[in-house]
């Protein structure tokens, strides 16, 4: 009885002293000091060579300048210019007047949004892994050909392949023009695909 009274006025002093010891946990660092050490990127530019094909006309080669502005982890905002030609011969109605003159330019502007509907990672060495995305793209803008111009609308879609200082896409387009002198000449739609690279900034 004795040390059983001896044991309960001890416990409650053994307790406390295995207890006095605090966990406090080791803090990791990943390596980034401030938010401002992340490089941000707020959109890309690059150049593009596009093959055009059109009905009752020859297919031909265009180059293009574009701009993306990132709205969100998906959306993006774009801009861009093309210059293209557009015919290489005459064109004349029955009564031979001149309908397009021969080596017509068809230079676009146009503005739109886009969207990554689909989002992965690409490896092609089985050692290092490239993001990639597909996109559907909206243009609307003008499009000036020769001495006439019409309202550019398009619809895109888009590959592009995301790489750490720079990218690059494909891109399948089809696309209309409003412009009433092509329209009566059955010209003034077509197909667009090719290729582009770039960087961020």
């Amino acid at each position: 009885m004795k040390y059983l009274l001896l044991c309960l006025l001890v416990a409650p002093w053994w307790v406390n002293a295995e207890t006095t010891d605090i966990y406090q946990p080791r803090l990791k660092i990943a390596g980034l000091d401030k938010s401002e050490n992340i490089n941000r990127r707020y959109g890309s530019w690059g150049v593009g060579l596009a093959q055009q094909a059109q009905d009752n006309l020859s297919s031909r080669s265009a180059l293009n300048v574009t701009a993306r502005w990132f709205a969100g982890e998906r959306w993006y905002l774009l801009g861009s210019a093309q210059i293209a030609p557009f015919n290489e011969d005459e064109v004349r109605d029955g009564s031979g007047r001149v309908l397009l003159e021969s080596g017509e330019q068809a230079n676009v502007l146009n503005a739109g949004a886009g969207y990554a509907f689909l989002q992965g990672a690409a490896s092609f060495s089985g050692r290092t892994s490239y993001p990639w995305q597909v996109a559907v793209e909206a243009l609307l803008g003008e499009q000036y050909t020769g001495d006439s111009s019409g309202r550019y609308t398009g619809l895109a879609f888009s590959w592009q392949l995301l790489g750490d200082d720079y990218w690059f896409a494909t891109e399948w387009r089809a696309y209309q023009s409003d412009d009433s002198r092509l329209d009566k000449l059955n010209v003034n739609k077509g197909m667009q695909w090719g290729v582009s690279f770039g960087s961020y900034f």
